[in-house]
């Protein structure tokens, strides 16, 4: 598999579970963990540009 691939796969997961855990973090009752699971969700979900970026990069380059 090509590393180009992979790091597409990479950014369409953390897109997925970035939102598995905002979405778990609004449905926890009021409290601390609440707002921990929905920014670990932000969190999460600010690698997928990075992971996409990587994937053209190494596309570009297996083409070349």
């Amino acid at each position: 598999m090509k590393l180009s691939t992979l790091m597409y796969f990479g950014g369409l997961a953390s897109i997925f579970l970035s939102l598995a855990n905002y979405v778990q973090g609004k449905q926890l009752p009021a409290g601390e963990k609440k707002n921990d699971k929905q920014h670990d969700g932000n969190f999460v979900g600010h690698w997928a540009p990075s992971f996409f970026i990587l994937g053209k990069i190494f596309e570009d380059h297996e083409r070349a």
